[in-house]
């Protein structure tokens, strides 16, 4: 009896462990110390009642020493109150480049490639603030002070790219052969002119795509799962601001500029859109979309109140808010939380820098308030 007990007890099978998907395990494995990083960034954000608390200073002198013991306190050191907002907003955009290049040092491996992608993003916003400057005809040294620090591209190739004057050759240059095609029926003159917004979003949407076809194509599991909402969400309604936009200045063609990767908004959605009369009916259209009614509630309403898109740019940095807060409550072991945590950030960055350009100017602090993002 005994040598069968003994020989029941090992015939049994051995429990099966739960299984860690492979980039789970890389990031439990490599990124512990990014992750408590993270949470300690994360911890020093600005909240609510210091938004409020800053739109209600009366110079900038009181709001960088509100802020001199923060994450932005070497850059804002520097100003003075006789500092230009243009010399304003490139200090918060040196801190928000300090912040992330601090987790690039920390990170490794796959989180340091995708820390690499998200920065390639400010290489379009160079390079359409480029296009439009030139075109205007501002100088180099105007445009080097709205340079986005956290760009990859260097003050070398953009001072080349300044000196041409064709918009084909500096989207060949300084993009690639999609970029070209988007661009292909807008001139120089347009970038100067009325349809300047819609040239300058129509880089910035190329850039979009690039970090939301990086998300798609090279993550997989819970890295890609956790980002795209984030990404594709920028990818959709920039798409959408193009048709607005061109609704607004009754440009034709439009279809030639837009994204051609999607996430939610479809291309059945883009073609009712297209299809729409003016703004108001496209924006009732985006009230029955399946996933963005809620994010654009009241949309309609909003634009015939104010005649302005801008409320579409924050309903999507509040849409984003919200998904980068869920983040920091579920598994960290992503580059999800990284993602969340930058856009966190950005906004953060937004929102000083309109507060403290804004009391330069001397707005009342209700109007100053109107200008923050805060999640809801």
């Amino acid at each position: 009896m005994r040598w069968l007990r003994v020989c029941c007890y090992y015939s049994q099978a051995p429990a099966k462990r739960a299984s860690v998907p492979s980039d789970t395990l890389s990031h439990i494995v490599r990124d512990n110390y990014l992750i408590a990083l993270l949470r300690g960034k994360r911890s020093q954000l600005l909240d609510r009642q210091q938004y409020l608390s800053l739109s209600e200073s009366k110079s900038q002198t009181e709001i960088i020493g509100l802020l001199s013991e923060g994450s932005y306190g070497s850059e804002l050191s520097k100003l003075s109150s006789e500092s230009s907002p243009i010399e304003t907003q490139r200090a918060i955009r040196q801190g928000f480049a300090r912040s992330v290049m601090s987790l690039i040092a920390a990170s490794r491996g796959d989180t340091r490639v995708f820390l690499s992608e998200y920065r390639r993003r400010f290489d379009a916003y160079d390079l359409a603030g480029l296009v439009v400057y030139k075109a205007q005809g501002r100088s180099w040294e105007d445009y080097l002070t709205t340079r986005q620090p956290l760009a990859l591209m260097k003050e070398a190739e953009l001072h080349r790219l300044y000196s041409i004057d064709d918009l084909t050759a500096i989207a060949s240059e300084g993009g690639d052969r999609e970029l070209v095609a988007r661009l292909k029926s807008f001139s120089m003159e347009d970038a100067a002119g009325e349809k300047a917004s819609l040239v300058r979003d129509t880089i910035n949407g190329w850039g979009e795509e690039r970090f939301y076809k990086y998300i798609d194509e090279k993550l997989s599991g819970l890295d890609r799962q956790n980002c795209q909402p984030i990404a594709g969400s920028s990818v959709d309604i920039a798409n959408l601001l193009l048709i607005l936009r061109s609704k607004i200045l009754s440009t034709s063609g439009i279809r030639d500029h837009l994204i051609p990767t999607h996430w939610k908004l479809n291309q059945r959605t883009i073609d009712q859109l297209l299809a729409s009369p003016d703004v108001s009916q496209a924006l009732d259209s985006m009230s029955t979309h399946g996933y963005y009614y809620k994010v654009l509630a009241g949309a309609r309403q909003k634009y015939e109140e104010s005649k302005s898109l801008a409320f579409i740019e924050v309903a999507l940095m509040n849409h984003q808010l919200k998904l980068s807060t869920r983040l920091f409550l579920g598994s960290p072991y992503s580059v999800g939380i990284v993602l969340g945590f930058l856009t966190l950030k950005e906004n953060e960055a937004k929102n000083l820098g309109a507060v403290l350009t804004g009391v330069g100017a001397g707005l009342p602090s209700d109007e100053l308030r109107s200008l923050i993002t805060v999640q809801n």
